[in-house]
């Protein structure tokens, strides 16, 4: 007996969300990074096929939207911590929960849930999953992280060497590099 096959329109639907479901908005911000939103692919996906968040919004929404935290102390992830600025987390009132390679998990509060989300998202670069935290629950949380060390802005020392200077002038001071002069290069015998 064969195994029921899904047509081909919802095997493209899966194919989508496992990909991602790049919205409109996403394709057109990225396109705009790199130069390339005239580029007639990019024009004709954003005419006709992918979603728009809103829409993508509106199937979350059918689906009974995101997941809920109960009122248990919040435990933050120490290597989203050492990725993110306390202060923005604060400001956007979210915190990272678990980070993998490709997605974080994000405690938010729903006034604030989608700032917090582009603002995380653009700092780690990874796709996030809000979660609604109870509001008591995360500013004790916040309330716990401290500052993020400052580093040491002091002037490298200085060893007289011909190559520190080279490195110097080439890496940090921004010179270009030239060629050597033809009446300076060594002949092959």
């Amino acid at each position: 007996m064969k195994a029921a096959q899904r047509p081909p329109r919802q095997e493209g639907s899966y194919a989508a969300v496992a990909g991602g479901a790049v919205t409109r908005d996403r394709l057109r911000d990225a396109a705009a990074r790199e130069g390339r939103d005239g580029s007639p692919l990019v024009r004709a996906l954003l005419a006709r096929s992918l979603p728009a968040t809103s829409e993508l919004a509106r199937s979350y929404e059918s689906h009974g939207g995101i997941g809920q935290l109960g009122p248990s102390p919040l435990k933050p992830c120490p290597a989203a911590l050492r990725m993110l600025d306390p202060e923005l987390l604060r400001r956007h009132h979210c915190l990272p929960l678990e980070l993998f390679e490709e997605l974080c998990i994000l405690a938010v509060v729903l006034p604030m849930a989608t700032e917090a989300v582009t603002a995380v998202r653009r700092v780690l670069g990874r796709d996030i999953v809000p979660v609604v935290a109870p509001r008591p629950s995360l500013d004790r949380a916040l309330a716990a992280l401290g500052p993020l060390p400052r580093a040491v802005a002091a002037p490298l020392p200085r060893t007289g060497i011909r190559l520190h200077d080279r490195f110097r002038s080439l890496a940090m001071d921004g010179d270009v590099m030239d060629a050597l002069p033809w009446t300076e290069a060594p002949r092959c015998r």
